[in-house]
């Protein structure tokens, strides 16, 4: 049986369970903190959440992961037959990660950890998040999905940058980032709603304490 190693907080952890519940594909789950356990790199190279293990070996980054599962497993397809359609898929969860996850990451030590961030670069984050707003309101207009009738697997990956992007911009701005993009809203409030994003959600708020035990600790 497959296995999924990883943590509960983890946005990127998260992008892959909720494909793996979504498809109906049976799993393990191995609770694992990114940098704790050396030998966890004979399986992630570079120490990273999440990881899958399958009957040929072991698989890291986000992205790769989640393209072999759509490929191994068509059944519930996330991805649009149209190879046009695909790239543009591909392109919204490129952007989500770049515009949206990566520069809120980077407000992290402050808003986890208490560390201090500098105003330079409170500044080129926010600079580059609202890029990002802009951006992701001429990619895509919901109904109700980003592409349309169908969820696709730029909605989830949406769906988690978005939880980073939200935590980060109010802790530091108090900045409401979905009132930039028109339907954004109402997207992000029907992913929420869904069955297996309140599965997910109330594991990252039972599993918070451990997780920010583990930040601390370093």
């Amino acid at each position: 049986m497959l296995k999924l190693y990883g943590f509960a907080v983890s946005n990127y952890f998260n992008m892959v369970k909720h494909v793996l519940l979504y498809k109906g594909i049976a799993f393990d789950e191995v609770a694992t903190f990114p940098g704790m356990d050396p030998a966890y790199n004979s399986k992630s190279p570079m120490g990273k959440v999440p990881c899958i293990e399958t009957e040929q070996g072991y698989l890291a980054e986000t992205s790769v992961i989640l393209s072999y599962l759509e490929a191994a497993y068509p059944a519930r397809p996330l991805m649009p037959a149209d190879e046009w359609q695909r790239a543009k898929v591909s392109e919204l969860m490129k952007m989500a990660e770049l515009y949206f996850e990566l520069p809120a990451r980077r407000l992290f030590p402050e808003v986890l950890a208490g560390k201090k961030v500098s105003d330079d670069i409170k500044a080129e984050v926010r600079e580059t998040i609202a890029k990002g707003c802009k951006a992701m309101a001429q990619l895509a207009k919901p109904s109700p999905y980003m592409f349309g009738e169908a969820m696709t697997m730029g909605d989830v990956a949406m769906r988690y940058c978005l939880v980073t992007c939200k935590l980060a911009t109010q802790a530091i701005y108090q900045w409401d980032v979905v009132a930039e993009v028109p339907g954004l809203r109402e997207w992000d409030e029907m992913m929420a709603g869904s069955d297996i994003a309140k599965q997910l959600d109330k594991a990252m708020q039972e599993g918070m304490t451990a997780f920010l035990a583990a930040v601390n600790a370093k």
